[in-house]
């Protein structure tokens, strides 16, 4: 043989040199560096098919296969082109090619997001929506249910769960259907279990959000349940028995379901608000780092009995399917199956442009299987945070790594990092930061793979070993305990939670801030090095001979162009990711969902009544302008189309400066037993252009969608008592589901009040739904009005620790003997009132 050298077989790569042998920066992306190694060819197919599937949600079947079919049209004529070309011997067009994907992930989308809702409006359930109708319905359990609590409107336990309308009969006539539906439902229901079939009589309402559910499914009659069979029955089975087992030891808080098989029926409610407070409340339930650990210990468990890398690779994915059933296979679940076996697969090829490349698949296959995943919060969480350990977790690490030991590093760069990418969706379900979310999560992480194991070991001892289960069970609660206690322990420091801005502008605050913290992380060395050469203080060594020195600002090893497709790539997909967020807050119930609030003014009564986005009712003013006018501007309450003024006490108009502050006010009304209005109501009325109106009960106050009638004072000369010149309104307030009636008395007085209930006999044969109690609780409001009206709620305005003992014990103990929930803003501060699925919920105003 000649030439000497080896020859080099066709196809081969090019041998590395020797560190120092030639190996110069320029050389190309560097093996060591994950992050550049990102294939984002399918960015702009995930992309579009996330726009497809949030789109296509959003229309009927029709729409939907209609721009599906088209997209298929696009998509041929940009093969054919393609094709055509190559034939033809000519440079290929670049347009053509890259467009040819998202486009053929366009018409996937869209055809099969069609295909879903016409099997979701297959079927009548639209029609008896519509109607009103009542029906019998065979309903086919798809979730578990879930507790909504005692609600403080309508009574009893409230039980919500995922169903699917299969079939029943509606005016006599049978059907057949495919439409899921959201069941609200009594605690009759607590037992059903996934997979159940359930014949009832109900009727449907519109679903009060977009999603999934084509109706909200109100039972009438008690559920006839015909129990699953089949896998679902076996597995229920061995759930059941886990959950037995738990129950020996309770300290854990019933955690360890929740974290073993995502089952947190029996999680204590204080833990759960516990772990939310410190961001660990997605080891409540399944998530992708579960489905990881199954594959994982059932891989590396297959390796170490010498089984080939095929078939142990088979073996774990067996693992997670059986996994994945007896967790139950809900769309969270799958989801979290499909990228926890995305975060394994990066371990196993130990490849980040692999993971990346099926992350990105992941997000096409799952959009295409459940359109809805694209509203989905728990998706988006789940993207969010893979897309950050994908990506940015291996740079986070080398930053870390160059000031610490490189096992704290890692150990500090997962947290850190998934929390970085999750910050901006996760302000929109609750607007505010958890200081303490690091350590936590760093504090319990350790232990959650042991968990995981020890719960499936137990799973499996149920079957083949029953004498190891509580033993297996015990050990796995060790850790459980430990995630508890740092839950209680975190959650209970100072500061554990800090307010955050509502709504689009904290998602694009907290995603540019995010953002800066990720790239000081990550280019600290360079960004140390550059102020520091600026400075004069870097002696920059000459390059060694034969290398390029890189220009400014360019990194040396980086090819420029796959530099800028992941500078592209990470600022498109998040930016997807909170366009997504602002268009799911746009379908959830909007800030204005509140009806009532009643703002904390001290000791005063300021309270509003939304009668539509941006506009109110305002009832009284307190005696503060300052809290006034900032309990409307959180309200974001811009135009007042009426304000009263109940009487000329200054607790009732002290604060109206405050209120009218820049502000519109259609109308001002006032009544009192004065004959002289006092200089600041003049004053504030005149200033913002309104004209204050006596109001008495032939008063006609027009705030539609509002029905205001008011029931006092009679018309004619006053008698000179001032609170018992308090203007009483009943105002009714139209719901989704039906309309609330809200009574509100200024500070009438008993005898006033025994008065207006001869004058108006509808008040206690008709009742109302909420009571504002009578001059904040006092003992002179007497008890006949609440006896006599009845209502769901009462809602007590007044100071903390006033001088005047309000509330009197004689109002609260009438209250709690007729059964009715309070609201009081010494107790709350301001809040709100929703009524959401035949629910009456009281929020603090944030």
């Amino acid at each position: 043989m000649s030439g000497g050298g080896p020859r080099k077989r066709p196809g081969s790569r090019r041998a590395v040199p020797p560190s120092g042998a030639g190996a110069g920066p320029d050389e190309g992306p560097s093996e060591a560096d994950p992050l550049w190694q990102g294939d984002l060819r399918l960015l702009p197919s995930a992309v579009v098919a996330w726009a497809a599937a949030a789109w296509a949600i959003r229309v009927d079947a029709t729409d939907a296969t209609g721009a599906g079919l088209v997209a298929v049209a696009v998509a041929v004529v940009l093969a054919s082109w393609v094709i055509l070309r190559r034939r033809s011997g000519r440079r290929r067009a670049v347009i053509p090619v890259q467009a040819l994907a998202p486009a053929a992930t366009l018409a996937l989308v869209l055809l099969a997001a069609g295909g879903s809702l016409v099997r979701a409006e297959s079927g009548p359930v639209g029609d008896a929506v519509t109607s009103g109708s009542s029906f019998t319905a065979v309903l086919r359990i798809s979730g578990e249910p879930r507790s909504l609590g005692p609600g403080a409107f309508g009574g009893g336990d409230r039980i919500l769960l995922d169903a699917e309308v299969i079939g029943g009969v509606l005016q006599g006539t049978e059907f057949v259907a495919e439409t899921p539906v959201a069941v609200l439902a009594g605690d009759a229901w607590s037992e059903v279990a996934m997979g159940d079939t359930v014949t009832v009589l109900g009727s449907a309402e519109p679903p009060d959000r977009v999603g999934r559910a084509r109706a909200l499914f109100l039972p009438a009659t008690e559920p006839v349940i015909e129990q699953a069979e089949g896998w679902l029955a076996s597995t229920d089975a061995l759930r059941s028995a886990f959950r037995d087992h738990s129950r020996h030891d309770d300290r854990d808080g019933g955690l360890l379901p929740g974290m073993a098989l995502g089952d947190r029926t029996g999680l204590d409610p204080d833990l759960e608000e516990n772990m939310k407070t410190t961001g660990l409340t997605h080891l409540t339930a399944v998530s992708g780092a579960n489905c990881s650990y199954v594959i994982a210990f059932a891989f590396l468990g297959l390796r170490l009995v010498r089984c080939p890398r095929f078939p142990a690779a088979v073996g774990a994915v067996l693992a997670l399917v059986g996994f994945v059933l007896l967790v139950r296979p809900e769309p969270s679940v799958l989801r979290a199956a499909v990228m926890g076996a995305i975060g394994v697969a990066a371990v196993l090829s130990g490849r980040g442009k692999v993971s990346l490349t099926l992350l990105l698949l992941s997000i096409i296959v799952l959009l295409a299987f459940d359109p809805w995943l694209s509203l989905s919060f728990a998706f988006m969480l789940s993207v969010a945070a893979t897309l950050g350990l994908v990506t940015a977790g291996p740079l986070v690490v080398a930053s870390l790594s160059a000031v610490l030991p490189q096992f704290v590093a890692q150990v500090l760069a997962i947290p850190l990092t998934a929390q970085l990418f999750c910050t901006p969706i996760l302000v929109v379900l609750q607007p505010s930061l958890p200081v303490y979310s690091l350590p936590a999560n760093i504090l319990a992480s350790p232990v959650v793979p042991a968990i995981t194991l020890l719960g499936m070991l137990a799973v499996l001892a149920l079957i083949a070993a029953p004498v190891l289960v509580q033993p297996l069970v015990g050990t796995a609660q060790l850790g459980t305990r430990w995630v508890a206690n740092t839950a209680d322990m975190l959650a209970a420091a100072p500061a554990a939670s800090l307010p955050w801005i509502a709504g689009p502008p904290g998602v694009i605050v907290s995603f540019l801030s995010c953002a800066l913290v990720l790239t000081l992380i990550v280019y600290r060395e360079r960004l140390v090095a550059q102020v520091a050469a600026r400075r004069g203080a870097l002696a920059v060594a000459p390059s060694p001979p034969g290398t390029r020195t890189p220009p400014p600002g360019r990194v040396a090893g980086v090819d420029p162009r796959r530099r800028r497709r992941l500078v592209i790539g990470l600022v498109l997909l998040p930016g997807v990711l909170t366009g997504s967020i602002i268009l799911v807050r746009a379908h959830l119930p909007p800030a204005h969902a509140w009806f009532m609030t009643v703002c904390d003014v001290g000791q005063g009564d300021g309270l509003v009544i939304s009668s539509a986005p941006g506009h109110a009712l305002v009832v009284d003013a307190g005696p503060d302008p300052d809290a006034m006018d900032g309990c409307l501007d959180r309200l974001g309450v811009e135009v007042l189309d009426a304000l009263v003024i109940t009487h000329l006490h200054d607790d009732h108009y002290g604060g109206v400066e405050g209120a009218l502050r820049g502000r519109t006010v259609s109308a001002l009304y006032y009544s009192t037993g004065e004959a002289v209005l006092p200089p600041e109501l003049t004053e504030a009325a005149e200033a913002a252009g309104a004209e204050p109106r006596l109001l008495d009960e032939d008063t006609s106050l027009v705030v539609p969608p509002l029905v205001v009638d008011v029931l006092w004072p009679p018309a004619g000369p006053a008698d000179g008592e001032e609170n018992n010149a308090s203007a009483v309104l009943r105002v009714s307030v139209p719901t989704p589901e039906r309309t609330l009636t809200v009574l509100l008395t200024g500070d009438l007085e008993e005898e006033a009040a025994a008065r207006m209930l001869r004058a108006e006999p509808s008040l206690a044969t008709d009742g109302v739904d909420i009571l504002k109690v009578a001059h904040h609780g006092a003992q002179n409001g007497g008890t006949e009005l609440i006896g006599a009206v009845q209502p769901d709620l009462a809602l007590i305005s007044l100071g903390r620790d006033n001088d005047y003992g309000h509330p009197h014990a004689t109002i609260i103990e009438a209250l709690d003997r007729a059964g009715i929930a309070t609201a009081r803003t010494d107790q709350l501060g301001s809040f709100t009132l929703e009524f959401t699925a035949g629910t009456l919920e009281v929020r603090e105003l944030p």
